[in-house]
């Protein structure tokens, strides 16, 4: 009969999450330091632990009679129970990744697509999921949850997309069906911008700002909002469609006198190209040569930039005006362009609401989508495999 201190089963569940989590954060420690970080006495410690030794979610390590600096066992937690699959479906590229049970990344790849049709995206899918099982060393039978990255609005009872902007094939496809049958996991598919914000808020510029909101500018144009510290989607799962603002002429879909996404950005260059003769920037534009010439002071881009900067802060005074956001973080390909635009952004934020945020540039670069993905993912691994092998404890502790 097992002899260990008597632990009532939730308190036992919370405590043995405290000394997973402690481990992830810290990797090996020794007993003691693991009571320490936990508040719990070295007893009931060692207790907890033996159960998730028993159940395979923690490894300890006893050192040899020569290893003169660890006189006692370390423990680490075991990352190979099950592994977590990330995509990224963007309007260029697929990314997918594969992070372990401590969330660390063991493979990543980005796929170049061709045509935006659905037929293209699961080829491209397909290929991605097995260069990363391939080089990670894992196989489709270890793959415990998948989250996909998506443009649109993800409806959270039917699994529909719509308004799929750049991957207009996507729209009325219920997506987490179709890849439940390619690899028999049943995936959470998330707006990308809302993954962004994810990512941001658990590991980049919005740690420890309850209330912030992300702005994807770049081959389109969304928003993904924190609020209270949780990730807001609104009723239908549109919170942060900030495209849908009617700037300009209302009923103008394609908002063009006012849209700062790729398509916008060119139209400017477009009309302003005639009062710059002698700019060095080349057609067909692109936000590369745009950007480019701006940093170098050809004066083409430096005008483009400006009534860019104006597009992006009508939008950012428009997500101010109603929630209040501390912090706004500019993303996307066009948006990372921070060195450009923040500056002018907040000038002109200070002309049209009393209280603008403060603005900052994503740390996350190209794989922001795909960072809260894992993230995710990861999370939601951890808690399917706690709860097979949770239950398995208490079994242990009832012999």
């Amino acid at each position: 009969m097992n002899q260990s201190p008597a632990v009532p089963t939730l308190l036992r569940e919370i405590n043995e999450r405290r000394i997973l989590d402690v481990l992830r954060q810290h990797g090996q420690l020794h007993a003691a330091e693991i009571a320490r970080h936990v508040g719990l006495s070295k007893p009931t410690t060692a207790a907890l632990l033996r159960g998730l030794i028993e159940v395979g979610l923690v490894v300890e390590e006893v050192p040899g009679a020569t290893d003169s600096k660890r006189a006692r066992a370390v423990y680490s937690p075991v990352a190979d129970a099950g592994v977590s699959l990330g995509i990224d479906f963007g309007a260029k590229f697929l990314r997918a990744a594969l992070a372990d049970l401590n969330g660390k990344i063991r493979a990543e790849v980005s796929i170049e697509i061709g045509e935006l049709n659905l037929r293209t995206l699961l080829k491209a899918l397909n290929k991605a999921v097995d260069q990363v099982l391939d080089e990670s060393g894992f196989a489709h039978d270890d793959i415990a949850s998948i989250v996909v990255g998506t443009p649109g609005v993800v409806d959270r009872k039917s699994g529909k997309i719509a308004i799929a902007g750049t991957i207009g094939d996507l729209d009325g496809i219920k997506l987490g069906e179709v890849i439940s049958k390619e690899y028999g996991v049943t995936p959470i598919i998330e707006n990308d911008i809302n993954l962004i914000a994810l990512a941001e808020m658990e590991g980049g510029v919005g740690s420890g700002v309850s209330d912030f909101a992300v702005l994807s500018v770049g081959s389109g144009l969304g928003s993904g909002l924190v609020l209270n510290g949780k990730l807001h989607r609104g009723h239908k799962g549109a919170a942060g469609e900030v495209f849908y603002v009617p700037f300009g002429d209302p009923f103008d879909n394609h908002h063009s006198s006012t849209d700062p996404a790729t398509a916008g950005l060119i139209e400017i260059a477009e009309s302003l190209a005639k009062k710059f003769p002698k700019s060095e920037i080349s057609k067909p534009y692109t936000p590369a040569k745009i950007f480019a010439g701006a940093r170098e002071g050809d004066a083409l881009g430096r005008a483009v930039v400006d009534v860019e900067a104006e597009r992006i802060a009508l939008y950012i005074a428009s997500i101010s005006a109603v929630v209040d956001v501390e912090l706004v973080i500019l993303a996307g390909g066009i948006g990372r362009n921070g060195d450009l635009l923040i500056a002018p952004v907040k000038k002109i934020l200070t002309s049209l609401i009393p209280f603008p945020p403060r603005i900052e540039s994503t740390s996350l670069g190209d794989s922001a989508v795909l960072a809260g993905a894992l993230r995710m993912a990861t999370r939601n691994t951890q808690e399917l495999i706690f709860r097979d092998r949770s239950s398995a404890i208490e079994v242990l502790e009832s012999l």
